[in-house]
């Protein structure tokens, strides 16, 4: 009994009980991030209070390789913490590295498995049925060529990255396609949505050539070059929003970046998109994501400066609206969605859902925050 009793004090010391749960996370890396990764934790014990369950960033280095069903797994394990919440986040161990969200899990069970490629994300239950296949989709820039050279090619870098459509001059379009009465060349742009590269457009020499587009590979890009200047423009037809973010930080640089649940989404990863431009709207200026592509899906936001500081925007939010945030180093003073349907821009679109600069005659689609209205001119 006092042997008993002297390791229940010993246990109740460093924060166990005698009959502490194991909790163990199997992960299949089918990544491209070597053999240099480890698993970070962070959630609320029953306190409610923060804790980093595998202790600080980057996290912990797998115990043990283990195969189940000839899937190779790393496995990490967690001592205790039995009915906490655990948000488990697989990294390649750097601290501008790559990471992808597991899941948010409350530590109940013995044993959750994953297999991960890096953005994609499966999970089960019986490990003699492992789920390792990813449907990763097609995708591709699509450039509305206004150049007029022979013709044209994407190079693509960004920094330790392999060169995404080859050496330069890069890739040459492989097919055209119409979209809402635009025709547009496209040439593939394979990738997790983890890597942003930094996109040269030119006529296969260093004289004609434009740039100054990055954009995060393995997600569609719409863009209009010309001999002199390239942009992002949005999808023909479809409808986009702002999001603004009054910067009361002081840093040097803004990003955005989203994600729902366990993936990435709309910015592709971390740190997300730089925010460059600037609009005044009702007296404020805001540093402004443009053309952002409308979606029902909730976004969870988190503004940065890319150089270990940032802030998380409290609650999730559906880009069906133009956003407005303020953003200050200690965090986000007023994280309200809202339109400003009295000083939200003007837009115009003709019938085929093609934005315009300005209509001459004819009927016009116009779009003004939320509100569409059809016009003749």
């Amino acid at each position: 009994m006092k042997k008993n009793l002297l390791l229940t004090l010993a246990l109740g010391a460093m924060g166990l009980t005698a009959n502490a749960a194991t909790h163990n996370i199997y992960v299949a890396n089918l990544t491209d991030w070597g053999n240099d990764v480890t698993l970070y934790s962070w959630g609320s014990d029953a306190a409610g209070k923060n804790v980093e369950i595998l202790g600080g960033w980057p996290g912990a280095a797998a115990t043990a390789q283990e195969t189940i069903s000839n899937v190779k797994y790393d496995k990490f394990v967690i001592e205790g913490h039995d009915g906490e919440t655990a948000n488990l986040i697989f990294n390649n161990n750097a601290d501008e590295g790559q990471q992808v969200n597991l899941a948010t899990v409350t530590l109940t069970e013995a044993n959750y498995y994953f297999a991960t490629n890096g953005i994609l994300v499966n999970s089960y239950d019986d490990p003699a049925n492992p789920d390792v296949d990813f449907d990763m989709p097609e995708t591709f820039v699509y450039v509305l060529d206004k150049t007029g050279w022979s013709g044209l090619y994407v190079y693509g870098w960004a920094t330790g990255e392999a060169e995404v459509f080859g050496g330069w001059p890069g890739a040459a379009p492989t097919e055209e396609v119409t979209i809402a009465g635009e025709t547009f060349k496209k040439v593939p742009f394979p990738g997790t949505g983890e890597i942003t590269y930094n996109l040269i457009f030119n006529n296969n020499n260093d004289d004609e050539k434009v740039e100054g587009i990055s954009a995060p590979s393995g997600k569609d890009v719409y863009v209009e070059v010309t001999a002199t200047e390239c942009k992002v423009i949005p999808k023909p037809g479809v409808t986009t929003y702002n999001i603004y973010i009054e910067d009361k930080t002081g840093w040097d640089k803004l990003y955005l970046y989203a994600y729902v649940g366990a993936q990435p989404s709309i910015f592709g990863g971390w740190p997300g998109v730089e925010l460059t431009e600037k609009e005044t709207v009702d007296g404020v200026e805001y540093k402004v994501v443009k053309d952002v592509e409308a979606t029902d899906v909730e976004q969870t936001f988190i503004i940065n400066n890319n150089d270990g500081d940032q802030v998380d925007v409290p609650g999730a939010y559906a880009v069906d609206k133009n956003l407005f945030f303020t953003a200050t180093t200690n965090g986000v003073e007023s994280g309200v969605s809202m339109v400003m349907e009295d000083n939200a821009p003007v837009e115009y679109f003709n019938l085929q859902g093609v934005r315009i600069a300005e209509p001459s005659n004819g009927i016009y689609i116009l779009r003004k925050g939320s509100k569409v209205s059809k016009i003749v001119k």
